[in-house]
Parts: structure tokens; C-alpha cells; sequence
């Protein structure tokens, strides 16, 4: 692999077996949760179709083809993604009318992801896969392949297409040209139309396994108890893994640890000079910051609210059984996790992870994150109120 794949070895063989017997099909569908591989596996699969000396399906990796595909600069490799929609937009070109800031932006994210294919593209504005970029592939399809006659057409986050866009690829897909191979990659199989699923073969992936996950940071030079605890929080998602290597978890405490006290109406700053008691001007300003967090730094927002939903899932742990903190997420957490637990003996903790799940998601949905915060804090707070021990 010349590509940084983790996990996922049952798909990777497979389609090594399917390259080294030349079986390989038009059309390919990754569907699988954030963080997976997905990105990671498509990209090593067009390495391997495109290399000029495969050994036993593998790319070689030295060979011109392997060189240009590190840097997604083959010309038989199509990347398809979603891009902004120019001022002056052209009918069959994406690129034509955006400026010389738009083109820079993906540029550098298309080289982010070489370096790390487990990344997410952020390029500002670009909201969607326009009719244009379908039709731009149609034309460089259409067109005699440059170094060899196959060709690999990587479409990422096939989710985001328009309709027009989603009608052009079935176009493509249902006469696809000779000797070129289609994957479609999507979190969300369920937004991708059936038709279009129809003339793919669907390859799913689960989340990466924690072991793996440990492994990988151990060997990146995480501590084994760190590494434990970022497989733990990531569940699966090596993307979520690669930003939490560098957290400062006792910041991430710290700050955690002051929601509670925040939601519980609780005092602030415990033991210092500046401690108060809680006031709603502070649940106020909470939302505030968590709404800016959210138009800043969106995933970091994702991981505070991630961070809420694994303190209650350690809580509801400890709930059911007081014996369970081997098997507890924050084990650093134990003091804090017995004090909720024994102060709020009836928190309905399956409905307020469920309520924090679906704010997580809704967050991602262009919805209005103040009133989806207001929402949840109003929740939290009145579950806390109905629960505390008398």
C-alpha cells in the first residue's frame, strides 16, 4: 500500500486477489462510518490498478505511475468532490470562474490528503458535487488515457452530488467506457439513490477495531494508557484518533468537568480564589462559546459534544455496575463518575445520549446550533434538577 491504511485487511485482499486475476468490475460503492478507511482504501485501489509493475495486486510504489498517484497527479486518476460554485460558473467545467483563493484552498487539501488520506476535506463554500464536475468527467473520460488504457474515477463523499450530478454519473455508470473503474465513497449510504447503488457493487467497512487503533498510536509514540484511551474515545474512527493524539486531556477535563458543574448548578473554579456559584448568566455564555466553537472549529465542537455523550456513557456503566471501571472510558474520571452517579440516582441517561447523538448530528445539517444547544442544555438541566437525591 503506498497509501497509510489501517485495519481493513479483508477488503484489502480482496481486491488484490480481484486486481492480480483482472476481475476487477466498472463500479464500486465504499459505504462505512467517518474515519474508517474508506478514502484510504480507494486511493490504494487506483494505485494498484494504475501501477506500471503490480506484484501479486500490490503497487510497486517506485514505479512514474506510483510517483504521480502519491500526489494525485496521475492523469488517469479522476477526483471528484464537492466544490464551491463560482460567480461565473461553466456548464462543464468546475474549476472555470473560481478564484485564484478557491483554487489554492483545494489544492492544499487534495495535498492534506495524500499526507494523511484519513483526513477530511474543508474547503470553504464547497457545499456540494455540482452537474459541472460530472460533466468535466464525462469529457476527460471520453478522451484517449494519457499513459495507459485504464482509467479510475475516485468519487469522495458521493452523498453531497446534486440531482443533476447523481443523473450524470448513472449516465456514466450504466455505459461506463471500457477499462475504467468507478468508486464512490459515502458515510451515509442511505442519501445515495438507489439507482445508483444499483449499478455498484456496495463494499462495506466497519469501524477500525480498538486494538488496531491502540497499536497504531503506540507506535506513533502514544503511552499505552493514552493510546488505550483515545481508541476508546474515538470508537473506530482513526480520524478522530489522529486529532486526539495531540490533545491536552487534562484541558479537555478541565473543561469537561466545568459543563457539569455548569449543567448541575454547581460552583465554578472549586478551590480557588475566584470559586462562585453557578448563575444562568453562565449557562447563557456557555452556548455562546459552544455556537462559536461550532463556526470555528467544527471539529472540535463534534468532540466536545463527544466528550458529553462518553461521560454519560461512563456514568450509566458505573450505574449498572459499580465493578465496571475497567471498562470505563475516562478511567481518570472515577472520583467525578461516582459523585454524578450517587447524586443523580435516577438520570435517564439512555434518552440524554440519545438527545446529545442527534444534536451531533443535527449539527452537521446547517441547522441553527444555538437553538439546538439551548435545547440540549435545557434537557440536561431539567433531568439533573428531577434527579438529584433529596
Amino acid at each position: 500500500m503506498i497509501f497509510e491504511l489501517i485495519g481493513q485487511e479483508a477488503i484489502a485482499d480482496r481486491f488484490r486477489r480481484l486486481i492480480h486475476n483482472r476481475r476487477i468490475g466498472s463500479g464500486y460503492l465504499f459505504a462505512g462510518p467517518e474515519g474508517s478507511g474508506k478514502t484510504s482504501m480507494a486511493l490504494n485501489v487506483a494505485a494498484m490498478l494504475l501501477c506500471r509493475d503490480p506484484q501479486n495486486g500490490e503497487p510497486c510504489g517506485t514505479c512514474p505511475s506510483c510517483t504521480k498517484m502519491r500526489h494525485l497527479n496521475h492523469p488517469n486518476f479522476h477526483f471528484v468532490h464537492a466544490t464551491p460554485r463560482a460567480k461565473s460558473p461553466s456548464d462543464s467545467d468546475p474549476f472555470q470562474g473560481l478564484s485564484d483563493e478557491d483554487i489554492a484552498v483545494i489544492r492544499e487539501e487534495r495535498a492534506r490528503l495524500t499526507g494523511d488520506p484519513y483526513a477530511d476535506m474543508n474547503i470553504p463554500g464547497a457545499n456540494q458535487i455540482l452537474i459541472a464536475y460530472a460533466r468535466y468527467i464525462k469529457k476527460e473520460l471520453a478522451m484517449k488515457p494519457a499513459e495507459s488504457d485504464r482509467q479510475v474515477v475516485l468519487v469522495y463523499r458521493a452523498e453531497l452530488a446534486g440531482i443533476e450530478a447523481f443523473n450524470s454519473l448513472l449516465k456514466i455508470l450504466e455505459e461506463p467506457p471500457a477499462r475504467t473503474t468507478f468508486i464512490l465513497t459515502t458515510p451515509a449510504l442511505d442519501l445515495i439513490p438507489v439507482t445508483i447503488r444499483s449499478r455498484c457493487q456496495i463494499v462495506k467497512f466497519n469501524p477500525v477495531p480498538d486494538t488496531l487503533i491502540r497499536e497504531y498510536l503506540v507506535s506513533r509514540g502514544q503511552d499505552d494508557a493514552a493510546a488505550q484511551r483515545i481508541a476508546r474515545l474515538c470508537g473506530g474512527n482513526v480520524r478522530q484518533a489522529k486529532a486526539l493524539m495531540d490533545a491536552d486531556f487534562s484541558e479537555v477535563d478541565g473543561t469537561l468537568l466545568d459543563f457539569w458543574r455548569i449543567m448541575m448548578g454547581g460552583k465554578l473554579n472549586p478551590g480557588k480564589p475566584e470559586e462562585r456559584w453557578v448563575t444562568a448568566a453562565d449557562i447563557g455564555e456557555l452556548i455562546e462559546n459552544y455556537t462559536a466553537l461550532a463556526k470555528n472549529d467544527a471539529a472540535a465542537f463534534r468532540n466536545q459534544l463527544r466528550f458529553m455523550i462518553f461521560f454519560l456513557r461512563d456514568a450509566q456503566l458505573l450505574s449498572a455496575s459499580p465493578e465496571a471501571e475497567d471498562k470505563l472510558i475516562n478511567t481518570h474520571l472515577v472520583k467525578e463518575l461516582e459523585g454524578f452517579v450517587r447524586y443523580y440516582p435516577g438520570f435517564p441517561y439512555f434518552e440524554m445520549i440519545r438527545l446529545t447523538e442527534n444534536t451531533l448530528a443535527d449539527s452537521g445539517k446547517n441547522m441553527y446550533i444555538p437553538a439546538l444547544l439551548a435545547n440540549l442544555f435545557l434537557e440536561f438541566r431539567t433531568a439533573l434538577l428531577e434527579t438529584r437525591k433529596r
